[in-house]
């Protein structure tokens, strides 16, 4: 047997345990608790976020946020204020809706005109062709570069403005600088 098959199923007799002593469990930080209530409650709560945050809205990053979210906020739990299933649903809930409202506001703040950014130091040609190769660009990979290049943030702070794990905004960058050189070639060959 490998070493991932056997950890997956050595639950420690986890199996039995109630959702409020794993929730317990998890507040004293113990991992195969929360390794446990992954198991029983993860597809569920991936189907329930994918259907509260529609069809764009990143449902696989947000179930980490909220498992996340459960190790931070196990001790918060207490039974005699209601069953744990509907605490982590709630939690979830609300998780989704902060995600959404961090989206929201920064497609109000964030998609200022591309032409008043600062200025960059390239020659006009060059500064105007990058300028029209990165307004062809998907809003998920345009907006984490604008933000992280034009406007100074560090990666960081960018995933935290956009509300995306630090991971989910790496791999926008990279996708969107990768498709900025056919687009760059496209632009100034427009010109």
């Amino acid at each position: 047997m490998t070493t991932a098959a056997s950890a997956l199923q050595v639950d420690h007799g986890l199996g039995n345990w109630s959702v409020d002593d794993l929730l317990q469990a998890v507040a004293r930080r113990d991992e195969s608790a929360l390794t446990e209530l992954f198991h029983r409650y993860g597809g569920r709560i991936l189907a329930y976020v994918r259907v509260m945050g529609g069809p764009r809205f990143p449902a696989e990053d947000a179930v980490q946020d909220i498992f996340l979210a459960l190790w931070q906020k196990a001790h918060l739990f207490n039974p005699e204020g209601g069953r744990a299933e509907g605490w982590i649903f709630t939690l979830t809930r609300h998780r989704v809706l902060d995600i959404r409202r961090s989206q929201r506001s920064v497609r109000e703040e964030g998609h200022e005109d591309m032409d008043r950014l600062p200025a960059l130091d390239l020659d006009n040609t060059l500064g105007h062709s990058l300028r029209k190769a990165l307004k062809m660009l998907h809003p998920d990979q345009q907006l984490p570069l604008r933000l992280a290049y034009y406007g100074g943030l560090t990666y960081e702070e960018t995933a935290r403005r956009l509300g995306v794990p630090l991971g989910t905004l790496k791999s926008r960058i990279r996708s969107g600088l990768s498709m900025l050189k056919p687009l760059l070639s496209l632009s100034r060959s427009a010109r």
